[in-house]
């Protein structure tokens, strides 16, 4: 009788763990993965390309593990000019990337390159432009139509001030007319032309040794090419403020996002905001201190313009805000958003 009973029991304990465990199965296999191709237009030592793990990691812990990506560094599927259009066409899900290379297809997109936009406020500008608003809408509205991309966030990355050739200091406008200043094209070079100086326009491989020649008396660059690119070693000084912030744009193709289940898509995208605010209040400032420290000890002077040559050059860049401003309608009423929201954060 026992027996009986020790056998029955123990059937019905099979039983429930079957359905139950039936169950965990079924539900487990059900929780599908989805991998989506990401490229950047950064190289592996980059630091946006680190901040990059970053996301990558919160992503995957807000997914529990069902968003991944395979992630490829500049180049390495379609050339970083070519990107957006890659992108376009879905050879690639996701692109990290300046919208100033794409100026020509979705000019709209690089409005956070404007001189000066987000000085003394990069937590705000980050937020205004991030925000569900007019501003935010423009953007993203010729991101999809042109671009069939979805805009998901940017970062506002490192400081583009003066550096200056061996140990000659650029702390006012009137120093940089007529000298031979590399800009990279597009807003940079306009800056330099509004300025009176000669811009030279280079890649970024050919900076060192126009530096050791004399080719360039001194560059609009990053405050991290005198460490990552080794710039200190010929290049003493460096001008503040930047006279822009580069800005680093993050787009999935919307039919990309448009297979994800609504969970998934939900998740991306605030994760995606959680991390771009990340990046650009937290890790970048962080970053570029770190920097200026380290190329202090190696010897380079940073120099700051005065409050009259920064409202004098301010002035003289007003061409460059007009000349995006006439490059479409919707570049225009950006301007003039963002020109009304920065009366507030004064």
């Amino acid at each position: 009788m026992k027996k009986i009973v020790w056998t029955s029991l123990l059937a019905l304990v099979l039983s429930v763990s079957l359905i139950f465990g039936g169950g965990i199965f079924k539900k487990a296999e059900c929780a599908e993965t989805y991998n989506l191709k990401f490229q950047m237009a950064w190289h592996s030592q980059h630091p946006e390309y680190k901040a990059y793990q970053k996301f990558i990691k919160m992503v995957d812990e807000a997914t529990d593990g069902r968003l991944k990506f395979t992630v490829f560094p500049a180049d390495q599927l379609i050339g970083r000019s070519e990107s957006l259009d890659g992108l376009k066409k879905g050879a690639i899900d996701m692109l990290g990337s300046c919208a100033a290379y794409f100026h020509g297809m979705v000019p709209e997109g690089d409005v956070d390159w404007l001189p000066y936009i987000s000085l003394g406020h990069r937590a705000e500008f980050w937020d205004y432009m991030n925000a569900d608003n007019e501003f935010n809408k423009i953007i993203a509205k010729n991101y999809l139509e042109k671009a069939n991309a979805v805009y998901l966030t940017n970062v506002i990355c490192g400081s583009s001030g003066i550096i200056g050739r061996g140990n000659t200091e650029y702390g006012t406008v009137d120093s940089l007319k007529n000298i031979k200043l590399r800009a990279a094209g597009g807003v940079c070079t306009r800056v330099a032309k509004a300025w009176g100086a000669a811009p030279v326009t280079m890649a970024t491989g050919e900076i060192y040794p126009a530096l050791q020649r004399g080719t360039v008396d001194a560059l609009i660059f990053y405050a991290y090419g005198l460490k990552d690119y080794k710039f200190f070693e010929v290049a003493k000084t460096f001008t503040n403020p930047p006279v822009f912030t580069w800005a680093d744009d993050l787009w999935i193709n919307n039919d990309s996002l448009k297979r994800l289940p609504e969970d998934l898509q939900k998740t991306l995208r605030d994760v995606a905001k959680k991390w771009g605010r990340w990046a650009s209040t937290e890790y970048w400032p962080g970053y570029e201190l770190e920097n200026e420290k380290w190329c202090q000890e190696k010897g380079v002077k940073f120099v700051t313009m005065d409050a009259a040559n920064i409202a004098k050059s301010k002035v003289m860049l007003e061409d460059v805000w007009t000349w995006y401003a006439n490059e479409s309608p919707d570049c225009k009423r950006l301007v003039e958003l963002i020109k009304a929201e920065q009366k507030d954060w004064k």
